[in-house]
């Protein structure tokens, strides 16, 4: 990587960061607890790896959501509970 190049562009950063707003996710619940005795060299290596693999995380749980899969799989959940709600109601007929 060149002096001059930016590892992190502003830009793609504050996207990122919209974008993990929007999605609701909690981040909380991906970034690890635990704390290690380490180097300062090695901790701040350490915290940009795990940064980038939040960030691969948090993308490809946003192309999950653009892609609709969570959406499909509601729908056809729904279309299941519609389906035992008429059943049960005609079941329910039948026997009164």
């Amino acid at each position: 990587m060149s002096a001059d190049a930016k590892p992190l562009p502003l830009s793609g950063t504050l996207r990122d960061l919209a974008l993990l707003r929007a999605s609701g996710l909690d981040i909380s619940s991906l970034v690890r607890t635990s704390l290690e005795t380490q180097t300062p060299q090695s901790t701040a290596d350490s915290t940009v790896e795990r940064s980038y693999e939040l960030v691969q995380q948090a993308r490809a749980a946003i192309k999950i959501y653009n892609r609709g899969d969570v959406d499909n799989v509601g729908s056809g959940v729904e279309a299941i509970r519609t389906k035992v709600e008429e059943l049960s109601k005609g079941l329910q007929n039948a026997h009164s």
